[in-house]
């Protein structure tokens, strides 16, 4: 594969990250408004909000081709913030040549530039081919996730 660079989501980058982003969402089986993306994006751009995001970018070709999304946030065990990667996504064509590694060691970099170094994030149990790159740079706690019915 050619270089890749990871770096934070630019003001010009909405229409590449909304590909990526519609990508990832129908992966995972979901949705979200226009609103919500429009938000998140914003997000993304704003100094004040705790919340980043990044591209992958081939660099032979220009063309953004993964995505990862984290934010920092309170923990009532520590008094150093956490950060929680929410969301990674390489697009299919990409896969399984060390783009989702550097999204990660992307958010590890800012989390220690911040002083949060601990990073931690979640996946579905049946997210095998993800788990293999997960269980190389990460650790598994074995925790379940569980969330309120509406």
């Amino acid at each position: 594969m050619s270089s890749v660079l990871v770096r934070p989501i630019q003001d010009s980058d909405k229409e590449a990250w909304s590909k990526l982003w519609d990508q990832f969402l129908t992966f995972h089986k979901s949705s979200a408004s226009d609103e919500a993306k429009d938000l998140t994006f914003q997000r993304f751009l704003d100094p004040h909000v705790k919340m980043w995001g990044a591209l992958a970018i081939n660099e032979d070709s220009g063309t953004p081709i993964g995505l990862v999304h984290y934010l920092s946030h309170f923990h009532t065990w520590d008094v150093k913030d956490k950060i929680y990667l929410n969301d990674l996504f390489v697009d299919e064509g990409s896969r399984v040549k060390g783009v989702g590694r550097k999204l990660i060691e992307h958010v590890y970099r800012h989390a220690d530039d911040l002083g949060t170094p601990a990073v931690y994030w979640v996946t579905y149990a049946d997210n095998h081919s993800a788990q293999v790159l997960y269980n190389k740079i990460g650790r598994n706690q074995g925790v379940n996730k569980y969330v309120r019915d509406i």
